[in-house]
């Protein structure tokens, strides 16, 4: 065991970097909490060395045996060496020179993981930084000590300029204890502020400047020699294409002069580059979007596509953007621009006047995810054209819901046809969603004078198990579960179990409340306005009754019903009402109940309440209100 090892020190920043961040507020501190895990004895040490067949670095190893056994560490803390043997799933080969180093290129790696050798040998994982981000060791070769970040399917790989796993380690508690605002820990430079300075004016690259400029975005507040030196050195990024975390900075140092910074690279011609700072920046955006909306609008034409995404919010927010302005920029944007752009395009006001937009995008076949785009962004509209235009996407793929099995991944056409069919699939159902959901603008038009009522939705999990995906039975009886759980509540919890328990119940009903409560639904959408409904059981019911939730025709079998009452709901069809002869009171609030001839089917009708309902054929409650109360 090391004499050197600076355990004291290490404890003693550890509580520092406890009491600096007391509110867990660093990356993955909630799940570490500053806390390390009890030392690993010498005994584990060396089983681990013996079955990997390596020899752990010094600092890594001191810091296992006197430290802690995992715990406390950058991202989301170091693993315990029964951690690092469960993520091991690869060969060490300690004695040959391992693939990562500091210049390795990640498209060099591609191939390896095909061939005898691992591309990972050498090193072992330490801990993770969050999905297929990883932090490894290296423990041969001639970067042996070195930590290194990769991501696992090998896209990116960072050696943080640390010689070894200690100085790593200990300017990490140093950051923490000072409170930086490290983000990706170890990207970027260490040193105060004092110390990035001269590595700025020492710097022999643009490069290396522009990383001094980054690695100062960390302290919490910038001495007056920091601010000096940022307008110092501003002059020198007016025309530069990559400026780093500069903005943030000179915004710290001045928002009066950030703004004017900005201005010069507008100058200069950098559009794209001002818009993405704009749209990422520290000050009030919406702000500076009114300020600059008509700049931004001006120079539209000459954005690159990659930027239309972020240009479009800014231009909204500003003070607005008709889609006629816009809608020009569709010519030059390709992939996944052009699908990002319609998507945004359908979100305009506007942009149910410009439905022939969408329809030619409609008729694509081809490239079926930009079809897919277009279905989910099309605008919500009343219109003949737009329903052949869906029906003529499914037409398309009358196939779609057959799946295609691949038994051979090595058959590239197999393979091919199957990621085709599964896309074919997706816009099969994304037509159906757009038909549901005209649909229902059909039967629930928007009203400002009075609030929507809930379109009932389930989870689909639940309608999976409720058997709502199933085959209904011939001659079925459709079964709406808010109905199951209207009768389980007045039933004390319990639904009948056979389908004569089913027909006796629904013909001794004589009041049936559908109402929204918590006892019916679990989860609120109120800007939808969609409610989603609890399940009424855990398995569907006795054919011939099924459940739909377009489901009310279970209404007419309540030949006995004398009270109904339905509030706030969207019903797909109040046709069931024409059955119900004996009911004598009727509350359809807020409801979307429009045709006041079907209560002339209800001749014993005495109490009616069609409040907050669009109605249509008004004449007809002159004739009732003789006979009943309104």
């Amino acid at each position: 065991m090391s004499n050197t090892f600076p355990i004291e020190e290490l404890r003693s920043l550890l509580e520092k970097a406890r009491t600096a961040d007391a509110e867990l507020k660093q990356f993955g501190a909630e799940h570490h909490k500053y806390q390390w895990n009890p030392p690993a004895s010498l005994k584990e040490i060396e089983e681990f060395e013996q079955e990997t067949g390596i020899s752990l670095p010094d600092g890594y190893r001191n810091f296992l045996l006197q430290a802690g056994d995992g715990g406390a560490g950058p991202f989301y803390g170091l693993f315990s060496l029964e951690q690092v043997k469960g993520w091991l799933s690869w060969q060490v080969e300690p004695g040959e020179t391992p693939y990562l180093a500091p210049e390795t290129d990640p498209d060099s790696l591609k191939d390896l993981g095909d061939r005898d050798h691992d591309w990972r040998r050498g090193c072992i994982p330490i801990e993770s930084q969050g999905d297929t981000y990883f932090t490894y060791l290296l423990v041969a070769g001639p970067d042996r000590g070195r930590v290194v970040y990769i991501e696992y399917e090998r896209s990116w790989i960072f050696f943080p300029r640390e010689p070894d796993f200690l100085s790593w380690y200990t300017r990490w508690l140093r950051e923490v204890a000072a409170g930086y605002d490290m983000g990706w820990f170890g990207i970027f430079l260490d040193g105060d502020e004092e110390t990035l300075r001269k590595h700025y004016i020492q710097a022999d690259t643009e490069d290396e400047r522009l990383l001094a400029i980054d690695s100062m975005d960390k302290f919490p507040v910038l001495s007056d020699a920091s601010c000096a030196f940022i307008r110092e050195i501003l002059g020198e990024w007016d025309a530069k294409e990559d400026v780093g975390s500069l903005p943030n900075l000179v915004y710290r140092t001045d928002p009066a002069l950030y703004e004017q910074f900005l201005e010069k690279r507008w100058e200069t011609g950098l559009f794209d580059r001002v818009v993405y700072e704009l749209y990422n920046t520290p000050a009030d955006r919406e702000e500076l979007a009114v300020r600059w909306h008509e700049r931004i609008l001006e120079q539209l034409s000459k954005l690159s596509p990659e930027t239309y995404c972020i240009a479009i919010p800014l231009l909204q927010i500003g003070g607005g953007v008709k889609l006629e302005q816009a809608a020009f920029l569709l010519d030059k944007a390709e992939g996944r621009e052009k699908r990002d752009l319609l998507y945004d395009l359908g979100r305009f006001p506007d942009a149910k006047e410009h439905l022939e937009i969408w329809l030619d995008f409609l008729r694509e076949r081809e490239d079926l995810e930009l079809l897919h785009y277009a279905l989910l962004s099309v605008p919500r509209v009343s219109d003949p054209r737009l329903r052949e235009a869906l029906l003529a996407v499914q037409e398309a793929f009358p196939f779609a819901l057959e799946q295609i099995h691949v038994d051979d991944y090595k058959d590239k056409d197999a393979l091919e046809r199957s990621f085709r069919r599964h896309d074919e699939c997706t816009v099969y159902k994304a037509a159906g969603t757009v038909l549901k959901n005209l649909f229902y603008e059909s039967i629930n038009p928007e009203d400002a004078r009075f609030p929507r009522p809930y379109r009932l939705e389930m989870p689909g999990n639940a309608m999976a198990d409720l058997g709502m995906y199933r085959t209904p039975p011939a001659d079925g009886i459709l079964l709406h579960p808010l109905i199951a759980l209207a009768i389980r509540q007045e039933s004390g919890g319990r639904l009948p179990s056979t389908a004569w328990d089913w027909g006796r119940k629904l013909k001794q009903m004589k009041k049936l409340q559908l109402v929204l409560s918590e006892k019916t639904v679990q989860s609120w959408d109120d800007e939808r306005r969609y409610a989603y409904l609890r399940a009424p059981e855990e398995h569907f019911p006795p054919e011939p009754y099924y459940y739909d939730l377009q489901g009310w025709s279970a209404i007419r079998c309540m030949e006995n019903l004398r009270e109904l009452r339905i509030c706030e709901i969207c019903v797909e069809d109040f046709s069931f009402l024409t059955e119900c002869k004996n009911l004598r009171s009727l509350s359809l609030y807020n409801t979307n109940f429009t045709n006041c001839r079907l209560l002339l089917k209800l001749p014993k009708l005495k109490y009616v309440d069609l409040r907050s309902c669009r109605l249509t054929h008004k004449e007809v409650l002159k004739k009732l209100h003789a006979e009943c109360e309104l």
